[in-house]
C-alpha cells in the first residue's frame, strides 16, 4: 500500500468528518449507559440492557436495510455500509488510526471491514469487496490499496433505534425495536430533545455463537403492547471537540489494536 498522508491539523477530510461526529454525538447522549458499551458484560438492569442494545444498533437501523428471515439472504451491500458505519462510530476515523490518500479520503482496510462484519452479521455471509452505496453515502473500494475511501458527510440518520422488548431463549435473543424517524426529533426550549413516536417495528433476532451475539434476522412486526407516543426529555449535548478541535499529538496505530465494541452479553 502506497504511504498516504497521515490527518494533521486540517485537511479536506476534517469538516465532513466533524459533522459525522456531531451526528454520532447526539446519538450517543440519547443513548448513553452508564457503565458504557465497551464495558457492558453483564448487566442486570433490563433499561441499562435496553439503552446498551441501541447504542449498538445504531450503525444498523440508521440505513433501514431491507428485511431479511436469515443472513445468508440479507442484501449484502446493505450490511456492508452498516459494517463500515459501524467502524466509524467506533471513533476508529479519529487521527492516528487510518490514513489518508492526496485528496482527503479517510482509508479503512478491507480487514478491519471484514472483522467487523464478522462481529455485528455473524460468518454465514461475508461481504463482496466493492464499492458501497448506501441511502445519503458512498465508500469507494480500492483494489489496489484493499481499502475503503469514506468521504460521506454527517446527513440526519433514517431511524434511530428503541428497543421496546427483549425476549431470550436458549441460544437467541429477539429485540423489538421501534424505528424514531431521524428528523422527527424535535427540540424544545430548554434545549432538551424530544423523542419522536416509533414508525414501525422490527424483531431483530440476536444469534449466539462462540464470539457472543450476531444479528441473523430481521423482520418487521406490530407493535408491542408497551408501545407509547415518544415522550423522552434528554439532555442537548454541548459542543463536541470532534467538531473544533485535533488531538495535540498524533501517533501511528494499528486498527487491530482499536476496540470496538460488541453486542451486549446476556447472562
Amino acid at each position: 500500500m502506497a504511504k498516504a498522508k497521515k490527518r494533521r491539523g486540517s485537511n479536506k477530510a476534517a469538516f465532513p468528518l466533524g459533522l459525522i461526529l456531531i451526528v454520532f454525538a447526539v446519538i450517543g447522549v440519547i443513548f448513553s449507559v452508564s457503565a458504557g458499551v465497551n464495558g457492558v458484560k453483564k448487566l442486570t438492569d433490563k433499561t441499562e440492557k435496553k439503552l446498551a442494545y441501541q447504542e449498538w444498533l445504531v450503525p444498523v437501523v440508521m440505513y433501514d436495510p431491507d428485511m431479511f428471515d436469515d443472513v445468508s439472504s440479507a442484501d449484502i451491500n446493505q450490511l456492508t455500509v452498516c459494517a463500515v458505519w459501524a467502524i466509524i462510530k467506533d471513533d476508529s476515523i479519529y487521527p492516528g488510526v487510518y490514513e489518508t490518500d492526496d485528496v482527503g479520503n479517510i482509508m479503512i482496510p478491507q480487514k478491519d471491514v471484514n472483522k467487523k462484519f464478522a462481529e455485528m452479521f455473524g460468518t454465514d455471509a461475508v461481504p463482496t469487496h466493492i464499492g458501497v452505496k448506501g441511502y445519503f453515502d458512498e465508500f469507494t473500494y480500492s483494489e489496489q490499496s484493499q481499502c475503503y475511501l469514506v468521504t460521506s458527510t454527517g446527513s440526519v440518520p433514517i431511524y434511530t433505534p428503541k428497543v421496546m422488548e427483549i425476549k431470550k431463549s436458549a441460544n437467541t435473543v429477539v429485540l423489538t425495536v421501534g424505528y424514531l424517524a431521524g428528523d422527527g426529533w424535535a427540540q424544545a426550549a430548554d434545549g432538551s430533545y424530544i423523542e419522536p413516536a416509533p414508525t414501525k417495528y422490527v424483531n431483530i433476532t440476536l444469534r449466539e455463537n462462540n464470539d457472543g451475539y450476531y444479528i441473523s434476522a430481521m423482520q418487521a412486526t406490530d407493535a408491542p403492547e408497551n408501545a407509547a407516543p415518544g415522550e423522552t426529555l434528554v439532555t442537548a449535548p454541548a459542543e463536541t471537540e470532534a467538531e473544533t478541535t485535533e488531538p495535540e499529538s498524533v501517533e501511528e496505530t494499528s486498527a487491530e489494536a482499536t476496540e470496538t465494541p460488541a453486542a451486549p452479553t446476556e447472562e
